[in-house]
């Protein structure tokens, strides 16, 4: 080999491995925003599961609520009709 070919093959050797380190680096770099980002996605699906159980229980007391309004109704005309009656009523 002359001299001149084992000069570019040092420099083709020089340039791979500058290539090589750089894909390295970036490697590193990428497995840092992976295990980065999955931290991420497990805060984002614990508040997501926070967020559903809120929601369930605002379900649920705006279901109570409509069952005490309801009730309170009910209970308003029996006193009502109670008082009514008792308006009517000849005490003497």
């Amino acid at each position: 080999m002359s001299i001149e070919k084992i000069k570019r093959l040092g420099k083709l050797v020089a340039s791979t491995l500058e290539v090589l380190n750089n894909l390295h680096a970036e490697k590193i770099s990428l497995e840092r925003q992976v295990l980065e980002l999955e931290k991420e996605k497990k805060a984002a699906l614990m508040e997501n599961e926070e967020a559903k159980g809120s929601l369930e229980k605002l379900k649920q007391l705006k279901i109570s609520n409509r069952k005490l309004e309801k009730d309170r109704s009910t209970v308003r005309l029996r006193v009502k009709n109670a008082l009514h009656k008792i308006d009517k009523m000849d005490f003497l």
